[in-house]
């Protein structure tokens, strides 16, 4: 049996066949360890690594690759030809929001008559509504077009057909079993049929295509260039959006974030300036930034307010609105940590009072209490800290609203679809989906889940993993190896920063960090090699080990800028006593 890290984790080490390794190392002209990460990342073909390490933008698709989009382009050229309305139907997260961002920067730049429609969470929930179309048709517009949402709207969309709206669905969720909306054209790469060789864009990213789409026919069209948009400036957009959705920054997510964030970093939209200036992000743009700055500020309008509010930031050309906008986000924002801090408490409260660890394999969580703006968020931390599949269900007059997250070895959507009696909408992907269910449904649908997860929730898969890339010695690591490690960049979903584990360990200069001591920091000596270490939120577990022990360590590679200088050090991410047999 594999011995768990103090951290109670399983390491897991690539083990990527050293010819496929040696063939891209040879045919790329890489060294050995970047070549290990692109196997290690299912890179094995030398042309598919060129592309990913030259990020170049011609080496994106083309759209008119994607199923129905010839469709949509005709129906939206009748639009602009004669003068027909146009509504963007968005979402009210980071995705949703960017998406209907983007599509307005393009409409608004090529001149022709456009609004939008970003549903209200806590009174519309999720997606197209019969009211909403009602007050679209009342606008006197004709055509509708969806962002990051729309491939659950049957219903909706049957009815939009009646009183005389045609739709153009673009979203990037998962088909439902009932099929598809009966739209004028439906861009998911997920559909049957559709041959686009990327399945796994976000909704700003199916948008940002549109627009290609669009403006190449536009010019084909006899349109001069001087009237057609440069899209390369609305890359930062597509990256806000894609990287805060955790979308695969693989293939052509990759190539795109790539190049989207220098377009982030020098962007002149006032809104994402002002953005970056409350979020504290000056300078260099990265994933961390954006995951951890940007988006739960631009989230925090749909999750407490008004998605609009967020929506308004993003294409005011106003500096001052912009500041305003941003400045009154920011402090949402506050209150949103706050209530997803009351929403935490109460849902740890309800998992030691009522739930049996042992027996529920997946937690189902439901309370008036809940605040649907941000169980999202608790669920994904409950997720992580209990391993297992996580729901939490707001419930109001007599509904609850849900949200769920995962691990690997559960999908949620197929779990759902095998329980969806018990609901009355579902949606979402392997890792996170929604639904909507009667509240006195609950304790039936948490039976029916549990029985779902039983044959996938066993004891050995419901031990977390740290997949570790590549063992180093200490006397490896310096600037030329973590140079090469940003060749790979940027980092997030499935292109994760890269792990790496040195072995029999010895701590010197120990001391614990940070006001109330929680952090660690000490140098990690290997004969006569010495490296900085920082590890967060480690001091408890340092307390158990003995201070003479070797040990193993699992590490990323990051730069501490200091005083104008720069030095890598390694960032902990666990530890473990060395096996005396190594």
């Amino acid at each position: 049996m594999t011995l768990l890290s103090l951290l109670k984790k399983r390491w897991v080490f690539a083990e990527p066949e050293p010819d496929a390794v040696q063939h891209l190392a040879d045919r790329l002209r890489i060294s050995p360890l970047t070549a290990t990460l692109l196997v290690n990342r299912a890179i094995t073909d030398a042309e598919e690594g060129r592309v990913f390490l030259d990020a170049d933008l011609e080496g994106t698709h083309d759209p008119y690759l994607m199923r129905d989009m010839d469709k949509a382009v005709k129906r939206i050229l009748t639009a602009i030809e004669n003068d027909e309305g146009i509504t963007i139907f968005g979402d009210y997260d980071v995705d949703g929001v960017t998406s209907t961002a983007l599509m307005h920067h393009f409409f608004h730049e090529l001149g022709i008559r456009f609004d939008h429609y970003l549903p209200e969470r806590m009174e519309e929930g999720y997606g197209v509504n019969e009211n909403a179309l009602d007050e679209i048709k009342a606008r006197g517009n004709k055509l509708v077009i969806t962002a990051d949402c729309g491939i659950t709207a049957v219903k909706q969309v049957a009815y939009a057909r009646t009183i005389g709206l045609d739709v153009i669905v673009t979203d990037h969720h998962q088909v439902p079993e009932e099929g598809l909306p009966d739209a004028v054209a439906v861009l998911n790469p997920f559909q049957p049929d559709c041959t686009y060789p990327f399945k796994f864009l976000s909704g700003v990213g199916i948008v940002f295509k549109l627009a290609v789409a669009i403006r190449r026919a536009l010019r084909n069209a006899g349109w001069s260039p001087d009237r057609l948009p440069n899209l390369k400036k609305h890359l930062d957009l597509f990256t806000l959006g894609t990287i805060a959705d955790m979308a695969p920054l693989t293939g052509e997510n990759h190539v795109l974030t790539h190049n989207g964030l220098e377009a982030l970093r020098t962007t002149e939209k006032p809104g994402l300036v002002a953005l970056k200036h409350v979020a504290g992000v000056d300078g260099k743009v990265d994933s961390f930034s954006i995951g951890f700055g940007l988006a739960p500020r631009l989230n925090a309008a749909g999750r407490l307010g008004r998605a609009d509010s967020g929506l308004d930031l993003l294409v005011t050309h106003d500096q001052g609105e912009a500041r305003r906008i941003a400045e009154q986000l920011d402090q949402i924002n506050e209150q949103r940590k706050h209530t997803q801090h009351g929403v935490q408490e109460e849902a740890e409260y309800l998992i030691e009072r009522e739930v049996d660890l042992e027996k529920e394999r997946v937690l189902v969580l439901a309370s008036e209490n809940f605040h649907q703006g941000v169980i999202g968020i608790v669920a994904s931390k409950l997720a992580d800290k209990y391993y297992r599949p996580t729901f939490l269900i707001a419930i109001r007059d007599g509904m609850g609203k849900g949200s769920a997250r995962s691990i690997p070895t559960f999908n949620l959507y197929k779990a759902l679809s095998q329980c969806s009696e018990h609901l009355t909408q579902y949606g979402g992907h392997a890792y996170a989906a929604g639904l909507n269910i009667e509240a006195g449904r609950i304790d039936d649908f948490r039976r029916a889940i549990n029985e779902v997860g039983a044959p996938y929730l066993t004891d050995d898969r419901m031990v977390s993993e740290l997949k570790i890339d590549s063992t180093l010695d200490l006397r490896d690591i310096g600037m030329d190896a973590y140079k090469e490690m940003q060749k790979l960049g940027p980092f997030g979903q499935v292109n994760t920063l890269p792990v790496f584990c040195s072995r029999r360990i010895r701590i010197r200069d120990f001391r614990e960090i940070g006001r109330d001591r929680t952090h660690v920091r000490f140098r990690a000596t290997q004969g006569k090699t010495a490296v900085n270490v920082i590890g967060f939120r480690l001091a408890e577990t340092f307390r158990y080990l003995d201070p003479d022990t070797l040990i193993d360590i699992a590490y990323e590679l990051q730069l501490n800028t200091w005083n104008g200088r720069e030095k890598v050090e390694l960032k902990l991410l666990d530890v473990r006593p060395s096996d005396p047999t190594d």
